[in-house]
């Protein structure tokens, strides 16, 4: 939950696991998905159609419907998994001492509970929130124990990224002067990892008066490129504040 909302990253996490339980002999290559409405707490709906399959390939358009409102929408193309691999090996390495943890974000958000964050160039206390910097760069895993075991780690990937992308915006301008709103989420992979791996996360933001365009990257400890993602959001700026603009 955020503002009274289901998180986006939650909503695009489950539209990945409605679409991997559509072909499970198939894992995600890439997502492009968008949200028409805000999603909120109770059922939601995940409806499933193939657009194009080939031997190795198949596009397919998964829509949550909560009600009768469509609340997300995307196309996935899911792959062979040989073409798009799962890396194992990854799941020991650990990121640096020098990374101090971020414990902050989970008494903001609780959602945050579910990650372990460690910081690269990102604050270590609200107060940081603020500083001009539309950038936010950690060390981030998920918790299988609280996410599930079950859970696919591309599902883990959207609920990163849908979390930090934006954060650029709070990084850069502080909370309480402008709320982001995600418009829509797109991530593609060269590979998988695992739930509980360490992924360097690095986002990046161009921000305006009324939008931001925000991209972001998931890396090995060794700088291997794991995954891409972008996004636009919605900026609603206070209007004392956008008048000093």
């Amino acid at each position: 939950m955020f503002a009274g909302r289901v998180f986006g990253g939650c909503v695009a996490a489950f539209a990945s696991e409605v679409a991997r339980a559509f072909a499970p002999h198939l894992v995600l290559g890439g997502i492009q998905g968008s949200y028409p409405r805000a999603a909120s707490p109770g059922p939601i709906e995940g409806r499933v159609e193939t657009v194009r399959k080939g031997r190795s390939t198949e596009l397919v358009r998964v829509d949550l419907i909560q009600g009768d409102e469509l609340v997300f929408t995307a196309q996935a193309w899911l792959l062979d998994s040989r073409l798009v691999p799962t890396d194992e090996t990854v799941t020991g390495a650990e990121p640096p001492a020098s990374a101090a943890p971020v414990t902050w974000l989970e008494d903001e958000v609780a959602f945050f509970k579910n990650l372990e964050v460690r910081a690269i160039d990102y604050p270590l206390t609200p107060a940081g929130l603020g500083d001009g910097v539309p950038r936010c760069e950690v060390w981030v895993r998920g918790r299988p124990d609280l996410i599930g075991e079950a859970t696919h780690g591309a599902a883990v990937d959207l609920l990163l990224f849908d979390s930090f992308l934006l954060e650029c915006v709070f990084r850069s301008e502080g909370v309480g002067t402008v709320q982001p709103i995600t418009l829509d989420l797109g991530v593609r992979w060269t590979r998988h990892v695992p739930i509980q791996a360490w992924r360097r996360l690095t986002t990046e933001a161009t921000i305006t008066d009324g939008i931001a365009l925000a991209e972001g990257t998931h890396r090995t400890a060794d700088g291997t490129l794991l995954s891409t993602a972008t996004t636009l959001g919605r900026l609603l700026r206070r209007a004392d504040t956008a008048a000093q603009k």
